[in-house]
């Protein structure tokens, strides 16, 4: 799956570009703040069941509005809204077989595992990792409760089913560091339910009937495989009363038609984004805390149940809107890249995710960036992705230089369950390489600590002579790393950790 906020740099960037445009890219970035969406509001519960969406409102005839305010106000309504229909795009996509398929897509209310490791050919998803296998559902909970059996996970075994509203929020999780490695079942709930609950159920309580249910479980090696299918294996999801009668002998119906390959699905565009957006607010409505935001797009004709389309506005307004939604992805994307380049600087050339990702509140920049850019992010308390930027002089990754990142002791880094560092070209791909290793992690056999418990990781193209056991493979361009900790420390969330600076080998 990708991370989060990395892929606002795309290949075509230099980091020393972003860089130096930094001080412009914070200004801007500032400027953007978005009108009723600000960082600093802390997050409030979704509606309750059955609210009902805002009334309509359209555009006062009295003040005529340009079309490069209609631009503005569209643009906070693309940043706003696009998250929401990167969460149904996907949940369509994933959801158009009919029975689970090999990439972990399935049919509604139920789930779908991959069941390999990532390696280069594969070009699906950017940024995979090779640390998790992924057991994936998107869950519609109008028709009742839905039971999810999880079998006893032998040897402190990694895992973690994360659970995100439509608006990208991460609201639960169900795995190792919250519920415990001895198995169970969970009842997933959602707004409009009120009934009792089957004895010896643990309650997940989702705050809308949709929800995306995004399970990892830890695999060390290829070798590993057979014991993580058997783990898959033992997942299960199970509509309540089916569950009540049948246990955990129920099995999906067979569909009349066999579909393994999913249909592609893309946002509309111009205003027909807008209209799209309008009937997804009103099917899923919005947080009472997103009342400002919601009040500045209702004066174009944005919102729960409305499309501009239809609500009799002039050209120039329509115009406006249609060059926003156009732009969107540019300008979030440039809104990604102030993000990183800030990060970046204060982080010894890497990017460090901001604390509230994944429990967004107003912060509705964030959000955005990280709905194109990594959506499904974790919480920071769940596993944390940093993401390399330059080396110790501000300039690109690039596989015609030798690296060294050095670890002092004691400041090695801080994962309660494990870390992993990821090599990617700058395609955000895996690397080809003579040894098939793409990643170096806390588990990687043979990795050699030096004697005072230090560690040397080296990062090049051909193998560093008497440390194979720690080279990383590079390839002959620019690449990026990727760090993974799977329940950071306490030094690592509270943002006390120094990460190691990439040195260039002299």
């Amino acid at each position: 799956m990708s991370t989060p906020i990395a892929h606002a740099l795309g290949p075509e960037d230099s980091a020393n570009h972003i860089l130096r445009n930094m001080a412009v890219a914070a200004v801007a970035a500032a400027c953007m703040a978005l009108v009723g969406c600000s960082a600093s509001q802390a997050a409030s519960p979704a509606p309750a069941a059955g609210t009902q969406a805002p009334p309509s409102a359209k555009v006062s005839s009295s003040t005529p509005m340009t079309e490069a305010q209609a631009e503005h106000v569209g643009t906070d309504a693309y940043s706003y809204g696009i998250p929401l229909m990167e969460f149904l795009r996907i949940e369509r996509e994933e959801t158009s077989v009919t029975v689970p398929a090999s990439a972990a897509d399935a049919p509604v209310n139920q789930i779908g595992d991959s069941r390999a490791l990532a390696n280069p050919s594969d070009q699906s998803v950017v940024q995979p990792n090779n640390d998790t296998l992924y057991t994936i559902g998107h869950l519609d909970l109008s028709a009742g409760p839905l039971v999810l059996h999880v079998p006893a996970i032998a040897d402190d075994r990694y895992f973690a089913f994360e659970f995100i509203d439509p608006y990208t929020n991460v609201f639960a999780y169900v795995g190792t560091r919250t519920t415990g490695d001895g198995g169970g079942n969970f009842v997933i709930t959602g707004p409009n339910f009120h009934g009792s609950l089957p004895h010896g159920l643990r309650p997940v309580r989702s705050p809308y009937n949709r929800a995306w249910m995004l399970g990892r479980t830890a695999v060390d090696g290829p070798g590993d495989l057979p014991a993580v299918h058997k783990i898959q294996d033992g997942y299960k999801l199970i509509p309540l009363a089916d569950y009540v009668t049948d246990g955990l002998s129920w099995t999906p119906p067979q569909p009349s038609q066999i579909i393994t390959t999913p249909t592609s699905y893309t946002e509309p565009t111009g205003v027909a984004f807008f209209d799209a957006l309008g009937t997804a607010l009103a099917q899923n409505p919005p947080p009472p805390r997103d009342k400002a935001i919601l009040s500045e797009l209702r004066t174009v004709g944005i919102g729960p149940g409305l499309q501009p389309s239809k609500e009799n506005l002039s050209t120039a307004v329509l115009d406006g809107l249609a060059k926003a939604a156009d732009n969107g992805p540019q300008t979030v994307s440039k809104r990604g890249k102030s993000i990183v380049a800030q990060s970046a600087l204060v982080n010894n050339g890497w990017d460090v995710p901001p604390p509230n990702i994944g429990n967004y509140g107003t912060d509705c920049t964030l959000r955005a960036v990280t709905a194109l850019f990594g959506i499904g992010a974790n919480r920071p308390a769940e596993a944390m992705y940093i993401n390399s930027v330059t080396d110790q002089n501000h300039s690109p990754l690039n596989g015609s230089s030798d690296y060294v990142i050095h670890f002092p002791a004691g400041q090695l880094p801080p994962a309660k369950y494990f870390w992993s560092l990821t090599m990617y070209n700058q395609q955000f791909f895996l690397v080809s390489n003579p040894i098939n290793r793409y990643e170096i992690s806390s588990h990687t056999t043979g990795l050699e600590y030096n004697h005072d418990g230090s560690l040397d990781i080296y990062i090049q193209h051909t193998a560093p002579a008497g440390h194979d056991s720690n080279w990383l493979p590079a390839p002959t361009g620019t690449f990026e790393l990727t760090f993974r900790l799977y329940r950071p420390l306490p030094v690592a969330l509270e943002r006390h950790y120094v990460y190691p600076v990439i040195m260039k080998a002299s």
